[in-house]
């Protein structure tokens, strides 16, 4: 895991974030995002304003702690979800893109996700896809439901 501190009016180094497929019951399509680059920005006076961009940008975008489940149980107005071949593109309620990449997922991940109509999405501060799903269950991650289709 590497850290970045730096200025706003510096701007963002790029992120390189990782989708993971992950099927969390037999109809229930999930994925995992990590992003081993974790930003922090600082004020003028150096003064730490942001902890880390990203998360913080997701519950800007209605990402919640994974500790309340009324909020992210049901989707998510304006995220949305598609998947042709092994091309995931996640749009966001602002219409920008949360992720444009790749997603190697299982027969069984996409048939959840079509027959469902929804992805659960995740991502915390650290780790790789098996430290997000531990920190799942400790509300140490944040989730987001988007409409799949």
């Amino acid at each position: 895991m590497l850290e970045f501190v730096g200025r706003v009016e510096d701007g963002l180094p790029e992120l390189e974030v990782m989708a993971h497929a992950w099927l969390l019951g037999p109809a229930v399509a999930g994925i995992v995002y990590v992003h081993p680059l974790t930003v922090h920005l600082v004020d003028e006076d150096g003064t730490l304003s942001v902890t880390d961009v990203l998360l913080e940008r997701g519950r800007e975008l209605g990402w919640v702690s994974t500790s309340d489940l009324a909020g992210w149980a049901e989707r998510c107005p304006g995220w949305h979800t598609t998947l042709t071949g092994d091309q995931l593109l996640v749009r966001q309620p602002d219409g920008r893109h949360w992720y444009d990449g790749t997603l190697p997922a299982s027969p069984e991940w996409r048939t959840a996700a079509q027959e469902s109509g929804k992805v659960f999405h995740f991502t915390a501060s650290r780790g790789g896809p098996e430290d997000v799903i531990t920190m799942i269950s400790s509300g140490q991650a944040l989730a987001v439901v988007s409409t799949f289709g």
